[in-house]
């Protein structure tokens, strides 16, 4: 149970970690921050709130949704967190999770991180605040991330609350 628990953790920081190298890294840092100019965007326009959403959704959110839905359903053999620890996603029946509920699935387990991120650009971003105010918003997302830590650890390792809802479940292959 603890073992499965941990492997898991890990392979999700394995996996957020080749997010953050590929996204900010390369896409934000090596591309958009030479070219953002040529498209019109500068630093005033990040202040309007839907502005910086959308650059946000676009350049961030959905990469990461991208990695997440099609490396954990049937079409490949799982996130290369996974991969590592010989995890699978499938189904109660054991078969491997089609895109659509790897979409779901996703959709679930990133949802922590999108209230954050809806928490730090609105009303408006905070990073152009000079003295940025506590939002409750950010508590919110990160109760729902630790609240889908514990289901894991107590729901031995396998399904989070997310995967009960799906029906998917996690296990070593």
């Amino acid at each position: 149970m603890i073992k499965l628990f941990f492997k898991r953790a890990v392979a999700y920081l394995i996996d957020c970690a080749i997010c953050y190298s590929v996204i900010m890294l390369v896409l934000q840092w090596a591309i958009l921050s030479n070219t953002r100019i040529w498209m019109g965007i500068d630093d005033a326009w990040f202040k309007d709130p839907l502005h910086l959403e959308l650059y946000v959704i676009l350049s961030i959110s959905l990469p990461v949704w991208i990695y997440f839905t099609y490396f954990d359903s049937d079409r490949a053999k799982g996130t290369f967190g996974k991969w590592v620890f010989r995890l699978v996603v499938h189904d109660h029946a054991g078969r491997k999770i089609g895109l659509r509920k790897s979409f779901q699935r996703t959709f679930f387990k990133l949802l922590p991180w999108e209230v954050i991120h809806l928490s730090l650009i609105f009303p408006t971003p905070i990073y152009f605040e000079q003295n940025p105010e506590f939002r409750l918003i950010t508590i919110v997302g990160l109760l729902l991330f630790i609240t889908y830590m514990i289901s894991i650890l107590l729901g031995k390792g396998k399904q989070s609350v997310y995967d009960k809802l799906l029906g998917s479940l996690v296990e070593e292959k």
